[in-house]
C-alpha cells in the first residue's frame, strides 16, 4: 500500500518564510516614504484649500480675511476679524517658512503692506525623513492662482517660482 501524504515539507516552509521576510525588508522602508510623500503632497493640497477659502470667504463677507500660516483653532481673531489658517501638518511634515495673507473682497490675496495681489512662495513644506529631503513649494501667482511643486535636493523652496513648476 503505497500511502502519500500532502503538505509541506520543512524545507519548503523555510525556504517561503526566508523569501517573504527579504520582500518585507524590501517593501516596508519604501512603503513607508510612499506614506510619508502622500501626507507632504496631501499638507501642500491642504494649504491651496485653505487659501482658496480666504479668497472665497472675502469675497462672500465683503471684507478682509485674514491667511494665517500656522494652524488657527479660533475663525476670528481678538478685533473680530475672520481668519483662514493653514491646515496642522501631520508626523514627518514640517514647515520651512510661511506668509501671512489677506483675501480682499476683490478675491485675490496681497501682504498687509500691499495693494498688489502676491506672487511668490506661500509655504515651503519638507520631510526630512525622505530620501531626497523633498520639499512640496505652494506658490501664488498675481495674488489669485495658487499652484504646489516638488523640489528635490538639499535646498529650499526658491522665492520666485522655478521653471519645471510655471504652468
Amino acid at each position: 500500500m503505497n500511502h502519500r501524504i500532502s503538505g509541506f515539507t520543512l524545507i519548503e516552509l523555510l525556504v517561503t518564510i526566508t523569501v517573504a521576510a527579504v520582500l518585507l525588508a524590501v517593501a516596508v522602508p519604501n512603503f513607508q516614504n510612499l506614506m510619508l510623500s502622500n501626507k507632504l503632497s496631501t499638507s501642500a493640497n491642504a494649504v491651496v484649500y485653505a487659501l482658496n477659502l480666504a479668497k472665497s470667504e472675502a469675497v462672500k463677507r465683503n471684507q478682509d480675511v485674514s491667511f494665517t500660516n500656522s494652524a488657527q483653532i479660533k475663525n476670528t481673531d481678538a478685533a473680530g476679524t475672520t481668519l483662514a489658517a493653514a491646515p496642522a501638518l501631520p508626523a514627518g511634515v514640517q514647515k520651512v517658512s510661511g506668509k501671512a495673507l489677506i483675501a480682499s473682497p476683490a478675491g485675490f490675496l496681497r501682504q498687509s503692506t500691499a495693494n498688489a495681489g502676491f506672487s511668490g512662495l506661500v509655504m515651503d513644506l519638507y520631510a526630512s525623513n525622505l530620501p531626497s529631503n523633498q520639499h512640496r513649494c505652494v506658490y501664488l501667482i498675481t495674488g489669485i492662482t495658487a499652484v504646489t511643486c516638488t523640489v528635490n535636493g538639499t535646498g529650499n523652496c526658491p522665492n520666485a517660482q522655478p521653471n519645471p513648476c510655471q504652468q
